[in-house]
């Protein structure tokens, strides 16, 4: 059982790495950037500088964060859907019928986690539109 926490440990690894990477710069993930970012979005508001804030101010913030949240959920999703799966080979028949209906809840929940880039691009367009 700790070899296979050791596996999904280096795996959770390589899929947050590989997740994230390829869509943002490396300087853009580390947290003293996203930090100096965000005061500078809040001091601009607070001394009465733009009024509004434009989608791309937007995008510089929330894209990088709603990465991060999205590849620990699809790790999350993998872990589960594995230790399900492991625990639906070796049930009996009422642990199996038990596990199935647990299933729907993992069914929604992945299509959360992967449907919510598309709803954040699907807002982000139409905010971008109508320009506000």
């Amino acid at each position: 059982m700790k070899i296979l926490k050791c596996i999904l440990v280096v795996l959770t690894a390589f899929i947050i790495i590989n997740a994230i990477q390829p869509k943002v710069e490396a300087a853009t993930l580390s947290f003293d950037n996203m930090k100096s970012r965000l005061d500078a979005w809040k001091n601009t508001g607070k001394s009465g500088g733009s009024s509004s804030v434009s989608g791309d101010q937007m995008k510089e913030i929330v894209v990088p964060i709603a990465n991060i949240l999205t590849a620990i959920g699809v790790f999350v999703l993998v872990g589960v859907t594995i230790v399900m799966g492991i625990k639906y080979m070796f049930a009996t028949p009422e642990e199996a019928a038990k596990l199935k209906q647990q299933l729907i809840g993992l069914v929604v929940s992945a299509v959360v986690v992967l449907g919510a880039t598309a709803i954040w691009k699907i807002i982000y367009k139409v905010l971008s539109s109508t320009g506000l």
